[in-house]
């Protein structure tokens, strides 16, 4: 979803259409974006204007696999506190 300002919002699956690659909105500062891969790594800089909305096929993959990494790690953590 884009906010007001037309930036997207932090924590949404995007596409850097300059390289290529996906990434999760973690900042914006002073005019640009900042991204990550959704498997982790370092972040990245990338111009607004760069960005594109991911997929909406790679958008319902990520919350997905989102989605069951915290499911699992819910259920992990639960069993360990009740040990």
């Amino acid at each position: 979803m884009l906010k007001p300002t037309g930036l997207p919002a932090v924590g949404e699956l995007v596409l850097d259409a300059r390289l290529g690659r996906l990434g999760i909105v973690m900042d914006a500062q002073g005019g640009s974006l900042f991204l990550r891969r959704p498997e982790g790594g370092r972040e990245w800089e990338v111009a607004p204007e760069d960005v594109r909305p991911a997929p909406a096929e790679r958008r319902a993959q990520w919350r997905a696999a989102r989605g069951a990494s915290t499911n699992g790690a819910s259920a992990n953590g639960a069993s360990r506190r009740a040990s």
